[in-house]
């Protein structure tokens, strides 16, 4: 099933996970915690449907940020897998995992320096590994009691091998932007787009993160999500983009 998305993102196809566990990309407030305390969520979810085809997918995530005045660490980890099978034959549609992490130190009241790193894999999209760090300063355009709203650039090297048997590594350029958006008591949304255009054989790669969390009960909430991938330079016979859309229950701490 595709999807009609605008520019890059038009290329992409949707996969529709029912059923699955977003809790860990959004938070009950819109600014962070500055209580030098770990905060965060942590979910697991699945689906599975038999009949003419047989299917199993399973989504986990967590998240964890502690901040205070001075300085923030937040870390994150994903997992998504995935699989059919029709007429005896088995095919995995989805085995992706990632973590990664990121220091971000206040300069200024508006100004900050950070540090980062992450890695991925995605098989079934591909991708045999990605490593990546990379370094820059952000400034914080807005903060108030319902929203916050940060551009940052930087500069960073990473090293790519796919399924093809062909790789890359060199150095990439970082150009984002992130907000969060209290929209009412119970409501938050919040979005994040990052462009990293490479050097070295990379390729171009932009990420969009999209997540609107309700609470429902306590600590639970009801999350939709959204993420779109874009690479300019994938596996032979392989799409450039990948959508993926989550609907279910999370848990934060």
């Amino acid at each position: 099933m595709s999807m009609q998305t605008p520019s890059f993102f038009r290329r992409g196809r949707v996969a529709v996970a029912c059923a699955t566990l977003l809790g860990a990309l959004a938070s009950a407030h819109a600014q962070t915690e500055l209580d030098d305390q770990w905060h965060g969520g942590i979910s697991v979810g699945g689906a599975v449907a038999s009949g003419n085809t047989t299917s199993q997918a399973v989504t986990a995530s967590a998240s964890a940020v502690k901040a205070n005045p001075r300085d923030k660490i937040s870390l994150y980890g994903l997992a998504n897998y995935g699989a059919n099978k029709t007429n005896g034959l088995r095919t995995t549609t989805a085995n992706r995992l990632g973590v990664g992490g990121r220091y971000d130190y206040n300069l200024t009241d508006v100004i900050f320096t950070f540090g980062g790193a992450d890695a991925e894999t995605n098989k079934a999209g591909g991708l045999a590994s990605r490593y990546g760090v990379n370094g820059g300063v952000g400034y914080k355009l807005i903060r108030d009691s319902t929203t916050t709203f940060d551009v940052f650039t930087g500069i960073g090297y990473a090293s790519v091998k796919f399924t093809d048997n062909t790789s890359a590594s060199g150095v990439e350029l970082l150009f984002g932007e992130e907000s969060s958006h209290k929209l009412s008591e119970s409501t938050t949304a919040k979005q994040r787009f990052v462009l990293r255009p490479g050097r070295g054989g990379l390729g171009n790669l932009a990420t969009f993160d999209a997540s609107l969390s309700t609470a429902i009960s306590g600590a639970w909430s009801l999350n939709t999500g959204l993420a779109v991938r874009y690479a300019s330079k994938v596996a032979v016979g392989l799409k450039s983009t990948d959508t993926l859309l989550t609907v279910g229950f999370g848990y934060k701490y």
